[in-house]
């Protein structure tokens, strides 16, 4: 009986071991098929200044961004292209301050080029942004 005791504490550390040391599924080198993380920043919208005109519905962009929350309030994220859902208006919060929630889409990133002047209404090298809900927080923008 001790030996059988003894035997089954053995297996139970060496399954701890174990799974000590086999990577789970969460960690940060988790595959691509994982979904992208939903976020809330608050910021501006202003019209994309640098969008072609005559290609349909407008184009926005959420400059003064301001992340919400613990390791996003350290990002360097000064604005982003916005790409609304279908039941998501962004033509009604122009110029004004909203709390936007949604992914970034790191696939669709505006890439910079020299020809292209830098000021916060330019979608120059700023990442893409699909906004799935939006709230108002003010009626102007700072």
């Amino acid at each position: 009986m001790k030996k059988l005791l003894a035997l089954y504490c053995g297996l139970v550390v060496f399954m701890a071991v174990v799974a000590a040391q086999t990577p789970s599924r969460t960690a940060s080198g988790a595959s691509s098929t994982t979904s992208p993380q939903t976020i809330t920043v608050t910021g501006c919208v202003t019209p994309d200044t640098m969008a072609t005109p005559g290609t349909g519905s407008p184009r926005f962009v959420l400059s003064s961004v301001e992340p919400q929350g613990g390791a996003r309030s350290r990002s360097t994220v000064t604005g982003y292209t916005l790409t609304p859902a279908a039941d998501v208006n962004l033509s009604m919060h122009l110029n004004h301050k909203v709390q936007i929630t949604g992914t970034v889409d790191t696939a669709a990133t505006s890439s910079p080029t020299s020809a292209q002047p830098s000021s916060p209404n330019t979608s120059s090298a700023m990442p893409a942004f699909r906004v799935t809900s939006v709230k108002m927080v003010s009626s102007t923008c700072p």
